[in-house]
């Protein structure tokens, strides 16, 4: 038989072990449910979305481009203010990021491309966030 102090030693290990694992259960359940929270639904993403007409500029290496956008946003209200400002806002932030590229930043860094348009977007935008821009139509002209 076990002694008193053997009993109470080996109930208190199990009990701190089994508080343990709930703990670590509960925190790993909760941690990716934050991250699933964190990821909007692609209805979301829709919802605040829109595409921007046709764009053509001129790039720095001389030829021209044709390119169409999907801008998404963290809310409403941001997807508005840009849609508002879309006859000038959009329109020059668009101009200016692409008319610094090239031709390759086309074909081959499109990434890079859509990520500097979604940095100059946040900076006009006071309240929300761009999220993501999406190239959904590009032509390259000589």
């Amino acid at each position: 038989m076990m002694s008193r102090p053997v009993k109470i030693m080996m109930t208190s290990l199990i009990t701190l072990t089994l508080v343990g694992v709930v703990a670590i259960i509960a925190l790993l359940y909760l941690d990716s449910s934050n991250v699933e929270a964190a990821e909007p639904s692609i209805d979301e993403k829709v919802e605040n979305s829109f595409e921007t007409e046709e764009i053509t500029t001129d790039l720095s290496d001389g030829t021209f481009v044709k390119i169409r956008f999907r801008i998404i946003t963290d809310e409403e209200d941001a997807m508005e203010y840009l849609q508002k400002g879309e006859s000038f806002q959009l329109k020059n932030a668009i101009i200016k990021t692409l008319t610094v590229k090239e031709t390759n930043d086309f074909r081959s860094g499109l990434e890079n491309v859509e990520e500097s348009l979604k940095l100059k977007l946040n900076q006009i935008l006071e309240d929300g966030l761009v999220t993501d821009v999406v190239i959904v139509e590009k032509v390259l002209q000589p």
